[in-house]
């Protein structure tokens, strides 16, 4: 073998070499821009019937809660049917009251508040799964009340 051939063969491979560097290097870059552009979650894709359970701590003591409740395209919503089992003040139902998605940040965060009767209401920060079907409710931030759960769409 030459010199001539042996330095053809070792710039090819070079080249080669820096071709699918530059290939997956690009490759890389698409799918971070890919990741990054994920369309933002607006409210009205959150409209439809979802059913949450809570339990935890209120001012009525040990607390379960189950909720069914509709949205619509602006957040806003009634519970079609809600039993607060307490330990202190026994079953509520608070079928009838609303529910309203207050807040609502591009990557799925939000808060959703349930109205309880007069001067009453629990409020949850919330994260929805990446494929709308579902979202957290954290533990209220009011003092006295400690309740969590998860919300599932119908």
């Amino acid at each position: 073998m030459n010199r001539r051939s042996y330095a053809t063969r070792i710039v090819a491979s070079v080249a080669m070499v820096l071709v699918l560097a530059l290939s997956a290097l690009q490759l890389n870059q698409a799918q971070a821009q890919a990741s990054a552009a994920q369309p933002s979650v607006t409210i009205a894709q959150l409209a439809g019937t979802w059913y949450a359970t809570l339990s935890g701590v209120t001012g009525c003591g040990t607390t379960t809660l189950a909720i069914t409740f509709k949205l619509d395209a602006t957040g806003n919503g009634t519970q079609s049917s809600s039993t607060e089992h307490t330990a202190a003040c026994g079953d509520i139902n608070l079928a009838g009251q609303s529910a309203q998605v207050q807040t609502l940040n591009p990557n799925g965060s939000g808060f959703i508040a349930f109205g309880c009767g007069s001067g009453c209401g629990f409020g949850f920060n919330f994260q929805l799964s990446r494929n709308l079907q579902m979202f957290d409710l954290s533990p209220e931030s009011v003092s006295g009340n400690y309740l969590a759960g998860v919300a599932v769409r119908r």
